[in-house]
């Protein structure tokens, strides 16, 4: 069960990593548009995105991990095949939209399944791993399509991809906890669990590991080309440690005490943010991603293991929701606050406020707790 959820991961993810490169081209190309469109797009999927993390936790929750999946996948796949058809602008951005509640839809059914395994910890890293194999091989291969054959090629392509996990998807169960089958929702709490008060906490961690993140996603190819270079084989370094550290590290993530990690993480990925502000070389940039690609390593995991501990099953897709709203939440209001501190004091300012950021969302998680192991038990509740 386990694999097809990886598998289910990768082709969404992957779906959506194919959109990467092809999406500011074309909004700059055949568009016309000029370079700041591609932030609106950029924001209106994220937007959009947070929007729907509520109701796609309501979903996974009532109607089953699956079929938040499945409907996701194939809102992603409509709204890449649509892009065959789509010559004016607002058109596109409202396919940017639900292509955004696409994305919410089937990360939010993908990771409750995956907390809902009998070993949520290793299951919430190895699904991580398979989300970022998908966006970080996503580009290369978008990049390959369009050279051969255009935008075409790549939109077709993205929507297949994204079918094909909706197909895979059918095969997964509602939920991989058995009391999420048998137990009755509690109608009064159903408004309530658009959101869950007990994710707030690590997705404002979230919210300041993204921080740091943002400060490298938006802003170091700015800083690679003033010191006279370019971002591909950076990017690929700082996927290339992410991934490592979470497969390397896998035992780790999935039994070490999540407020510890989160910790460690934040701290690595504020550090790494001031050193590209402190250290503005081409040593100092390659220290700099590797700190924040090993903290941003460590930091999904276990934020999603403390959202979802000791949760019933039928709680946790509101919790994952929850968390992962934080997600979009900090890489807007980063990419805003970020971008006029540079316009204003440099990228030098951006990056430190960043890693100010990210290192003070330590401070939620002091005292780290000794006893937090392995997050979101089965729920033992008689039946």
């Amino acid at each position: 069960m386990i694999g097809r959820l990886l598998v289910c991961a990768a082709g969404a993810f992957l779906s959506i990593g194919l959109l990467i490169p092809a999406v500011p081209r074309y909004v700059t190309g055949p568009l016309g548009q000029q370079a700041g469109m591609v932030g609106v797009s950029l924001a209106v999927t994220a937007v959009a995105g947070v929007l729907a993390r509520p109701l796609a936790g309501w979903v996974a929750d009532r109607a089953g991990r699956g079929t938040a999946l499945c409907a996701g996948a194939l809102l992603l796949s409509g709204t890449s095949l649509a892009l065959l058809a789509v010559g004016q602008l607002p058109l596109f951005l409202v396919l940017r939209g639900v292509a955004g509640i696409g994305e919410a839809l089937a990360y939010v059914g993908l990771a409750t399944l995956a907390s809902d395994h009998r070993r949520p910890g290793a299951a919430i890293n190895h699904f991580s791993v398979a989300i970022n194999a998908g966006l970080l091989t996503g580009p290369v291969i978008a990049e390959t399509l369009y050279a051969a054959s255009g935008f075409a090629a790549v939109w077709v392509t993205a929507a297949a991809v994204a079918l094909g996990s909706a197909a895979l998807g059918l095969t997964l169960p509602k939920t991989m906890s058995p009391d999420t089958e048998s137990a009755s929702p509690d109608p009064g709490t159903r408004r309530a669990r658009l959101y869950h008060t007990s994710a707030l906490r690590p997705g404002f961690g979230y919210l300041a590991s993204v921080w740091g993140y943002t400060a490298i996603s938006a802003f170091l190819p700015l800083h690679l080309a003033a010191l006279g270079g370019s971002g591909g084989l950076h990017f690929l370094v700082y996927g290339g440690v992410l991934v490592a550290i979470r497969l390397a590290g896998y035992r780790l993530l999935a039994t070490a005490a999540p407020t510890r990690l989160a910790v460690t993480s934040l701290l690595l990925t504020g550090t790494g943010s001031i050193l590209l502000a402190a250290w503005s070389s081409p040593a100092g940039t390659w220290c700099a991603i590797a700190l924040i690609g090993a903290g941003q390593g460590l930091g999904l995991p276990a934020f999603l293991r403390m959202a979802v501990h000791g949760l019933p099953a039928r709680e946790r897709g509101s919790a994952v929701a929850t968390t992962t709203a934080f997600f979009d939440i900090g890489f807007l209001t980063a990419a805003l606050a970020l971008g006029a501190l540079a316009d204003r004091f440099g990228l030098a300012g951006g990056f430190a406020l960043a890693g100010v950021v990210s290192a003070a969302g330590a401070l939620l998680f002091l005292p780290v707790r000794h006893h937090e192991h392995e997050g979101a038990p089965l729920d033992r509740s008689p039946r």
